[in-house]
């Protein structure tokens, strides 16, 4: 249920992630036991400094980080509705924000940040696993095929209208809008568009020998307007400096879902 987890430690320069992070509609559970960060979306003057502990669900706009000091941090990604259910709320006001988890979950925060402090990475993993079992205690069949649904309009239903889409999925339009909502706090549609461009991501930086043109047609736009308008409105940049972006970070498709560093060529 957890997508990835990670850590990272060392100096700011060794440690921090270079390049762009893409938005992908999941959210981010990060705790860090050294300097914080700081951040910035990508085209705001600013960099705001990280809490200790936060979630970021990233629904827009690419995502940067530089740093000070001794980096050392342990993250983990999960789908918004296993968020939801962790933080045992809706996630419809939290997207593309940093929120202390303090400010949703209390002193468990700091109880928390206490325990992984005083072991290894492989004990910080196995502590926070044990917290994500114990914070899903109201999973149940309802966040499953919310889980599901989810993952379903994300990597596998680029194509067709959302009611076309709902009814391939045994849902009617309604109940497939209402459940997104209550789970995920985003629309069938914003999902669906989120999956669309991340394959877009990937065959941008994996694909070279495909021009723009190919990539809209094969990620299902009317022409190579509509997909650099919708690309660089979601993203934030488009997608030929997309493409030309030597470190970016993106969720893609497949047996195994994992975030992609592309290098430079």
């Amino acid at each position: 249920m957890i997508r990835a987890v990670w850590a990272a430690h060392g100096t700011a320069d060794e440690a921090v992630l270079p390049g762009l992070v893409a938005p992908d509609s999941h959210v981010e559970f990060v705790f860090h036991l050294g300097s914080p960060w700081r951040m910035k979306r990508l085209g705001q003057p600013d960099w705001t400094q990280q809490p200790k502990a936060f979630i970021y669900g990233q629904n827009r706009c690419c995502l940067q980080f530089t740093g000070t000091g001794e980096v050392s941090l342990v993250a983990f990604r999960v789908n918004p509705v296993i968020a939801a259910t962790l933080l045992r709320r809706p996630m419809a006001d939290l997207w593309d924000q940093c929120v202390p988890l303090e400010d949703l979950i209390g002193s468990e925060t700091s109880e928390l940040l206490d325990r992984l402090r005083k072991v290894t990475d492989a004990d910080r993993f196995r502590i926070l696993g044990q917290w994500v079992r114990r914070r899903l205690s109201g999973w149940d069949a309802d966040c499953r095929n919310a889980q599901r649904l989810f993952d379903e309009v994300l990597w596998r239903r680029h194509h067709g209208t959302m009611p076309k889409v709902a009814n391939a999925l045994g849902a009617s339009g309604r109940s497939l809008r209402r459940t997104f909502a209550n789970h995920a706090g985003l629309s069938p549609k914003e999902v669906q568009l989120s999956g669309r461009l991340l394959t877009a991501c990937a065959l941008l930086h994996e694909r070279h020998e495909l021009n723009v043109t190919d990539i809209a047609d094969q990620t299902g736009f009317y022409d190579h307007a509509a997909f650099t308008h919708a690309f660089a409105s979601r993203v934030g940049l488009g997608p030929v400096r997309f493409r030309e972006e030597p470190f970016v970070f993106y969720e893609r498709g497949g047996q195994e879902l994992q975030a992609t560093a592309q290098l430079p060529r």
